[in-house]
């Protein structure tokens, strides 16, 4: 059985009670820094491009598992927000893997309208050839 499939199943309800660490599924869980967030790279499934590096608190990872869209901490306005409501394109997670030590996540999406066009975060290219 998939990562996804028993996130699906498990929808994150699991919590390790006192630490940093989120009980995704029985096989499954991450550490949270300490400021109670994990990093997220978001992906564009097709073209490999990163599209975003984001980060989630509990209550994100909960509503990303509950909802199967991806819930971001934004630290700046301390609240949670869905990825790409501001652009008004919706994201379908395709996968969902972790890191060797349980400390990152790495989500590969695919834009649900194709013509939307998705749009990368990284734009400014440094050239290290000189």
């Amino acid at each position: 059985m998939s990562l996804l499939r028993k996130i699906k199943k498990n929808n994150g309800q699991q919590r390790a009670s006192g630490s940093k660490e989120f009980v995704i599924d029985s096989d499954h869980r991450v550490m949270l820094n300490s400021k109670g967030l994990i990093p997220v790279v978001i992906q564009d499934a097709n073209s490999q491009e990163v599209l975003h590096l984001g980060y989630m608190d509990r209550w994100a990872l909960d509503t990303t598992l509950e909802k199967k869209k991806i819930h971001l901490f934004r630290r700046s306005s301390g609240r949670i927000e869905k990825y790409g409501e501001k652009k008004g394109v919706d994201y379908k997670i395709k996968s969902f893997k972790l890191d060797r030590s349980k400390r990152s996540l790495l989500m590969k999406v695919v834009a649900k309208d194709d013509e939307s066009g998705m749009r990368s975060s990284y734009i400014e290219e440094v050239d290290f050839t000189n």
